[in-house]
């Protein structure tokens, strides 16, 4: 089902919770609505399941408009953030509700109950339980099975994974995502984690205040933010931005941040550009560093180290600002060390004075 959101608005009082909002989730794609909280994202996918009504605006399912269309109407399925799942009902009557709403004979609920309990990988043995005698895994598995057993057009998922575990959410982003590609059902996703956006989207709507920031797949937000929004939200660890300043001497053309801290560009990249005072980004792992001192290096001291593992992430002092920057974890630094760093200036962005990305 192919969802067109048409200058959707919803007002609560003075707040646009959702302001004019314009997005286009194509048939069998799985969308996510990533944000902060408090930025919309919530709010537009209930709209889209009917639970709110819009202020303003058009929702359109394939070419017919829905907005007075009831939930139960609206072939859909949905995981809220608590699972929702009925306590007084053990696993099978949970997964058998939507069916029996629908006049389904006993035989046909319980070959669909059992089929759907099979797809999502959910033991048979857990039926007769009551979701209070489940975890939290068994509990989110009962709930997209409740929400695909009627079949629906569209699959709607309301932060379904917040409440697990790191490594079982870890494991539910997979089979989801298995689960979504396999069936082709449009789906939506809201989170507030980028990582889960990042990995599970096809693409991802960015919001904040209630308008869309940047609509794009995951590869597009990290590699070409279109605004300093995009830019410090998409990516762990967030990309180092600075308030910086263009300038040209008898080298060529420079950006400084600060006095200790001047990058050189090629001719080439500001020969066209009118801009001044400008915003200069870079993610940590294009900054890499040496330990030996260079002419044609920033120096800069360790002011703190993050192992992660696999490698290590430094932040380093350049002047009065911090740098973030992912070192391999063989390197061995401590608060106080003087290091060098080498910017990869293929990698750095850059945004006008209103924040918005210049293309150069």
């Amino acid at each position: 089902m192919r969802i067109l959101l048409e200058n959707l608005s919803k007002h609560f009082g003075k707040v646009r919770a959702v302001d004019s909002l314009n997005l286009e989730i194509k048939e069998g794609e799985f969308l996510v609505l990533l944000g902060p909280s408090g930025c919309g994202k919530t709010t537009t996918l209930l709209l889209i399941a009917g639970l709110y009504k819009p202020t303003s605006g058009n929702i359109y399912f394939g070419e017919k408009i829905v907005n007075n269309l009831s939930p139960k109407d609206r072939g859909i399925g949905m995981v809220f953030q608590s699972y929702a799942l009925y306590p007084h009902m053990n696993v099978y009557e949970n997964i058998a509700f939507p069916l029996t709403l629908m006049k389904k004979s006993k035989s046909d609920i319980d070959k669909m109950v059992r089929e759907i309990v099979k797809f999502v990988q959910l033991d048979e043995e857990l039926l007769e339980r009551r979701p209070g005698q489940l975890s939290g895994g068994q509990q989110q598995r009962v709930a997209l099975a409740r929400a695909l057993v009627k079949g629906p057009n569209i699959l709607l998922l309301d932060e379904p994974l917040s409440n697990l575990d790191a490594k079982l959410r870890l494991i539910m982003r997979t089979e989801i995502k298995h689960l979504q590609k396999h069936l082709g059902i449009t789906t939506i996703l809201v989170t507030h984690d980028q990582v889960e956006a990042m990995t599970m989207g096809d693409r991802i709507a960015l919001m904040q205040h209630g308008k869309i920031q940047q609509v794009g797949t995951p590869d597009e937000l990290y590699n070409q933010p279109i605004n300093l929004f995009t830019a410090g939200f998409i990516g762990s660890p967030p990309m180092n931005i600075y308030n910086s300043k263009i300038g040209k001497d008898d080298e060529g053309y420079y950006v400084l941040v600060e006095e200790s801290f001047k990058l050189r560009f090629p001719e080439k990249i500001f020969r066209e550009l009118k801009e001044e005072n400008i915003f200069l980004g870079i993610r940590p792992e294009h900054v890499s560093i040496s330990l030996q001192p260079s002419n044609n290096l920033i120096s800069g001291i360790v002011y703190v180290t993050e192992p992660l593992g696999r490698e290590v992430l430094l932040n380093i002092q350049v002047g009065k600002v911090l740098l973030k920057s992912i070192a391999p974890q063989n390197i061995k630094l401590s608060s106080g060390d003087k290091v060098w760093i080498n910017f990869d200036v293929n990698y750095c962005h850059f945004f006008d004075k209103n924040g918005n990305r210049i293309k150069i």
